[in-house]
């Protein structure tokens, strides 16, 4: 089955039934029972906005087998995605998670910080799909806050610049839109959203805090790959459940909301999947291809 015709064929189903989260999931993100720690990464790339994330943040993602960028200029993070994917044909991105500003449901935005003439930029959903199609890109999970308001008819193709958002800052490095020609549904790639929209959460965490093995099988994975040894990284809730195949996981075929949403997890949730995050790295380092079987606990 080809990725347009995977796309449709979600599209039309999601209009009959809700599918399960489990099989969204499993859509986007293949379990590999045999994984390697550096290849529990492979296929995934990861957009983090540089104010979400910590200096040399990507490091930590690259050496666990991830494409990460973290960059505030949506262009360079766009031609980033096409040169990887064009410089690794036998493992190109096929799902790109976005840990990006949701600009309360006004526009994936990445930035450095909140001063006003920092460097800054937006695109829309349908630019996105538009501008990644070329690349192959399967599936992309929106993990911004208050992702439904992006998918707003409204902005889907074009944001609106003049919307009085007080997050809405300066895009002092572009908006990418959709052209004129792009249509909803037209994309090869599936857009997935948490179900209700909520404020996201991440943790700040050190490497230091896994085991001895690995933190030995994370710089050996670096090493292999040219890049420096991470030490801080930045994780969000979504990313582990996504990891962990939690069964609380609540995905969704992308469907717009008006609503906005301040609701936000408590610190302890995002504690617990610290922790079972971590119990999982530190089994898949200790027994290789143990991925599976510790994933769901």
């Amino acid at each position: 089955m080809n990725r347009l015709l995977l796309a449709l064929l979600f599209a039309a189903t999601a209009t009959a039934q809700q599918i399960p989260s489990k099989l969204l999931l499993a859509k986007a993100w293949p379990e590999e029972p045999a994984a390697k720690l550096e290849d529990l990464g492979r296929g995934i790339g990861i957009v983090f906005s540089p104010d979400l994330s910590v200096p040399n943040n990507c490091r930590f993602y690259q050496a666990l087998g991830f494409a990460c960028f973290d960059d505030a200029d949506w262009s360079k993070v766009l031609q980033g995605i096409h040169q990887f994917n064009a410089a690794h044909p036998e493992r190109p991105i096929a799902t790109l998670i976005l840990e990006t500003h949701g600009t309360n449901g006004n526009g994936l935005k990445l930035q450095r910080s909140y001063k006003p003439q920092d460097e800054r930029s937006y695109i829309s959903v349908g630019g996105l799909q538009e501008r990644t199609d070329p690349d192959g890109l399967r599936f992309l999970v929106i993990s911004a806050c208050n992702s439904g308001r992006l998918l707003r008819p409204s902005i889907l193709a074009k944001l609106d610049p003049r919307n009085g958002d007080k997050l809405f800052l300066p895009a002092t490095r572009g908006i990418v839109n959709a052209s004129d020609a792009w249509r909803p549904g037209q994309s090869a790639s599936t857009i997935l959203t948490p179900n209700e929209s909520h404020i996201e959460t991440s943790l700040l965490a050190n490497v230091n805090e896994f085991s001895s093995a690995t933190r030995e099988a994370i710089a050996a994975a670096a090493k292999a790959r040219g890049i420096e040894m991470p030490e801080a990284f930045a994780v969000s809730d979504i990313f582990m459940q996504m990891i962990l195949r939690d069964d609380a996981i609540d995905l969704q075929l992308g469907k717009h909301v008006e609503k906005l949403s301040g609701a936000i997890a408590p610190q302890e949730h995002s504690e617990e999947l610290f922790r079972r995050f971590k119990a999982f790295l530190d089994r898949v380092a200790a027994e290789p291809g143990s991925a599976e079987t510790v994933a769901v606990r």
